[in-house]
């Protein structure tokens, strides 16, 4: 989920905050004319910094694209997680670790949680549902995300792990 989180934050657009720090500083002094007293409106203000970030804080890409970001980056992101899977779990089934088994699921939880956020995000619309049941919806996507993750975490751990599992279900033989 924490690197969910950095892949997230990292696709941000922070243009807008920049911007919106500006029109803020604007409000209170003279507009800024240079770079000079532009960085010194920002640094006058380092409360609206945290504010401005947390009200552009989207986890969704709907949601991303509505607060003025641009969601280009979490796409290719998307993309090459989906086509890094084609990697990912062959190798890991050939040579199982727990190196590889952490890779898989990893790389399958931020797979299904990605597809699932598309879904509530389509289907789970606050202009049917109010505002309430969407952030709701996206809360107990995050949570079932990261039990999802615990989970397999514990069973790669305490348990044989997922590659020698999925080995061990190929190798049974049907009952005659």
């Amino acid at each position: 989920m924490a690197l969910h989180f950095a892949l997230r934050a990292s696709c941000r657009n922070s243009a807008p905050i920049f911007v919106s720090l500006l029109n803020g500083s604007a409000r209170t002094a003279a507009a800024p004319t240079g770079i000079a007293s532009a960085s010194r409106a920002l640094l006058a203000k380092p409360a609206t910094v945290a504010t401005t970030s947390l009200r552009q804080f989207a986890v969704s890409a709907a949601r991303r694209s509505a607060a003025g970001g641009s969601h280009i980056a979490l796409w290719n992101a998307e993309r090459a997680l989906s086509v890094g899977l084609l990697g990912v779990i062959p190798v890991g089934l050939m040579f199982p670790s727990q190196v590889g088994d952490a890779l898989i699921a990893i790389s399958v939880v931020m797979h299904q949680h990605w597809g699932l956020e598309a879904i509530v995000t389509d289907y789970v619309r606050p202009i049917l549902f109010g505002t309430l049941v969407p952030k709701l919806a996206h809360g107990l996507l995050l949570l079932v995300s990261a039990a999802t993750l615990g989970g397999l975490f514990y069973f790669i751990h305490n348990d044989i792990g997922i590659a020698n599992t999925i080995r061990k279900i190929w190798s049974t033989k049907p009952k005659a």
